[in-house]
């Protein structure tokens, strides 16, 4: 009887351990890989990126315009070149993965939130918020920019180096010139008398 309990009390054991080793290789295939951006998302997120960085390149005409206190330019802009911001920035949001999609969303919003004050400002000719709208503005789109990730930005054009230039290849040696010619001393009267004059006299 003793034996035969403990070979069920091994047996036992041994489905234990079989059936643990077997639940934590189950719960491991479980275990969600973290998401990563497809092909096509990355090419989609890419193409948004592209319009805002062209936004984000022309927001310093801006400032001058404030500087100045010209509010009529200053509201045309934000209305004009900077008028789908908003628009492109949502549109990039929901491509981003879900992590960083509140992140964008709420950047998103605070831009938008900081060209209204600005355009507001303008409105009411008031120099001291419209320029500190500005400086939040770039602040927060710089923020999201940074939220693309880094396979999806726009790399910056390569500055072409100017070439050395190459030595000129003489085809003929230089002429060597001349020396000037040694001017000879005039001959005075009494040198030409005494060339002159027969041998013989003194």
């Amino acid at each position: 009887m003793l034996n035969y309990r403990s070979v069920v009390v091994c047996l036992l054991a041994l489905v234990t351990a079989f059936l643990l080793n077997v639940g934590h290789a189950e719960a491991a295939k479980k275990v969600k890989q973290p998401p990563t951006y497809t092909a096509e998302q990355l090419e989609q997120i890419q193409a948004y990126a592209a319009d805002l960085q062209t936004m984000r390149d022309r927001l310093p005409e801006l400032a001058p315009l404030i500087t100045r206190k010209d509010w009529t330019f200053t509201r045309n802009f934000i209305r004009g070149p900077l008028g789908e911001l908003r628009i492109q920035m949502l549109n990039l949001s929901r491509t981003l993965l879900p992590d960083a999609q509140k992140s964008a969303q709420t950047l998103a919003k605070t831009v938008f939130d900081d060209l209204i004050a600005i355009d507001q400002a303008a409105q009411d000719k008031n120099y001291q918020v419209a320029i500190r709208k500005y400086a939040n503005t770039v602040k927060d789109f710089d923020a999201f920019l940074a939220l693309v990730p880094e396979a999806a930005r726009s790399k910056p054009a390569a500055v072409a180096k100017p070439e050395p230039e190459k030595p000129r290849l003489k085809l003929f040696a230089p002429k060597e010139e001349a020396p000037p010619p040694v001017a000879e001393p005039e001959a005075t009267e009494s040198v030409v008398e005494e060339e002159l004059a027969p041998a013989g006299e003194e």
